[in-house]
């Protein structure tokens, strides 16, 4: 009798063991598999983190011009509409690099006080910072007014183009706008009984290049005053002189 208990204790240990053993390398296995994600989600932090630093500082060590661009669209002088906004394209070419900020952006819908005579306030600030090698077709900066007609749309009031100053300081430009002219007879008709205008595809290009631009009709539609504060870094390194 004692020899059949203890064969049958022995048994029940042998059957037990590989239990124990599966539960401890389960656990050891998720430990490590826990270990190896925690070190691929650190891995991939610490590799964002180097590719934002990178992309930072990856412009320190280059010796081409730096343009910082910053200024403020102010004020503009309209008529016959009581709301306007406005849209700014800084235009460049394949020469240019940006670095920080954004070449783009929209203003708020600026409302038409009383006794203003069609003037319209918007102070619009935008920033950024440009490179380049090869400073060929200098930045642009293209400007593209709006307003809001009974339904909501956005319908076109005046386009307006300006160099971005070449030398460093503050400036101040008045932007003539204008407005493309229909040719046609219809269209101009159709122009003139829905207040339907002309508007150019993709005309912060065209505007700044200047592709078709002396078949471009046009007419005078109001003003737009803008401030720039300009930096130019590595001007007389690179051979150029501003006077």
């Amino acid at each position: 009798m004692k020899e059949q208990s203890e064969d049958s204790i022995a048994l029940d240990v042998k059957e037990k063991l590989p239990k124990k053993k599966s539960l401890i390398a389960n656990s050891i296995f998720n430990r490590l598999k826990k270990s190896e994600i925690k070190s691929n989600k650190d891995t991939k932090l610490i590799d964002n983190s180097s590719s934002q630093k990178s992309d930072k500082y990856s412009y320190s060590n280059k010796k081409g011009i730096f343009l910082d661009i910053q200024g403020v669209i102010k004020e503009g002088t309209f008529a016959e509409h009581d709301q306007i906004f406005c849209k700014y394209d800084i235009v460049f070419d394949k020469d240019w690099e940006i670095v920080t900020g954004q070449n783009s952006g929209q203003s708020q819908h600026a409302c038409l006080g009383e006794g203003t005579c069609g003037y319209f306030v918007w102070n619009m600030p935008f920033q950024i910072r440009l490179y380049s090698d090869n400073p060929n077709n200098w930045p642009q900066l293209v400007i593209s007014c709006y307003y809001p007609d009974f339904l909501g749309r956005e319908k076109l009031k005046a386009y307006g183009t300006c160099y971005i100053p070449t030398m460093s300081g503050r400036h101040e430009r008045n932007l003539s706008m204008f407005c493309p002219i229909s040719s046609e007879g219809f269209t101009k008709f159709f122009e003139i009984i829905f207040g339907e205008k002309p508007e150019l595809i993709n005309a912060p290009k065209i505007l700044a290049l200047g592709d078709g631009r002396e078949i471009l009709r046009t007419k005078t539609e109001g003003s737009i005053k803008v401030n720039f504060n300009i930096n130019l870094e590595n001007l007389e390194e690179n051979g150029y002189e501003v006077k």
